[in-house]
């Protein structure tokens, strides 16, 4: 399916919004009652890349069945398909929604994930320009870090998003 056919698949418009504000989007979205699907996106080399790779619009029918998943990053061990983490060998409790948070740091560690970023990935909808669901999101999953896998850090970049670090501790003896 290419981009022109994405259209078709929608049962509501489909309005880009390129370099566009976060204010203007969630404006968009109250003017339309919520009737229009808005796709943010950056700027416009974003732009062109979703257009010129359909399946960014448009995720293939039948996708293939993924292969066991497991990301590690130091000491700490996800497994997507058990939806186990494990910090040193012990297992950590995380929710449904921090663990695909952590899930998602985990994947590119050390790379900051902006806000819409993460609503993409962890939340699979749009980004509005509302960031408070990945904020309480965040304390959650670094409340429940804190208490179980305490080398694991979820750091802040004002204004951008978050990055997931690995500090320096010495084993437990």
């Amino acid at each position: 399916m290419d981009a022109r056919n994405v259209l078709d698949t929608l049962n509501a418009p489909l309005v880009l919004c390129v370099g566009t504000s976060a204010e203007e989007i969630a404006a968009i979205t109250r003017a339309t009652g919520g009737r229009i699907a808005v796709l943010y996106l950056p700027d416009t080399a974003s732009l062109r890349a979703a257009l010129s790779q359909p399946e960014v619009l448009a995720p293939p029918v039948e996708a293939p069945i993924p292969t066991h998943r497991v990301v590690e990053f130091g000491k700490l061990r996800l497994d997507a398909d058990l939806r186990e983490a494990s910090w040193r060998g012990s297992l950590v409790q995380l929710s449904a929604r921090e663990f695909d948070l952590l899930f998602a740091l985990t994947r590119d560690p050390g790379r900051v994930w902006t806000f819409a970023e993460l609503t993409t990935h962890v939340w699979e909808r749009p980004y509005l320009g509302d960031i408070e669901a990945v904020v309480s999101a965040v304390k959650r999953l670094r409340r429940q870090l804190r208490a179980a896998a305490p080398g694991v850090q979820v750091e802040s970049v004002r204004g951008v998003g978050y990055r997931l670090v690995i500090a320096d501790l010495p084993d437990a003896a």
